[in-house]
């Protein structure tokens, strides 16, 4: 009984790795490839920073811009330490949701951030599977039980 008690509980400890680092790849993937279709098919901007804003990444740029058919658009930039309330700056935006855009220097700079990089995401779910293995296979992996 302790047996299946104890393969259970590596089971589900391997599944929560093994979810957590494939969830961890999908949302940074996604993000990618967000930034990859900016890159591509965005058009291009002038933008007014309008303030920075305290988000969970850091302060960040909230900015304003026009689209061609003249409407006002506003949205909040990636972490940005090289611009000043007032800057002018190249944006990208989607041309179908306007709301969906970033920093031409962000653009220019993403593949350099670690953390926000497919490869990144793709190193921590391999550590993840690996952790998953090893929790399943280890034979130094027990659970006390009394």
């Amino acid at each position: 009984m302790k047996k299946i008690i104890n393969l259970s509980i590596r089971l589900v400890l391997a599944l929560i790795y093994l979810v957590g680092g494939w969830v961890f790849f999908k949302i940074n993937y996604s993000d990618h490839a967000k930034v990859e279709s900016l890159k591509n098919n965005g058009i291009e901007a002038k933008a007014v920073v309008k303030d920075l804003k305290m988000t969970e990444s850091g302060v960040c740029p909230y900015l304003e811009f026009e689209t061609p058919d003249n409407k006002k658009t506003y949205f909040v930039g990636f972490e940005n330490s090289d611009v000043q309330v007032g800057d002018v700056v190249t944006v990208k935006y989607n041309p179908e949701n306007a709301q969906e855009a970033a920093l031409q220097a962000d653009l220019d700079g993403y593949p350099g951030n670690f953390k926000k990089s497919v490869f990144g995401s793709a190193l921590f779910c391999g550590i993840c599977f690996v952790v998953a293995v090893f929790t399943l296979t280890s034979k130094r992996f027990k659970i006390q039980m009394k």
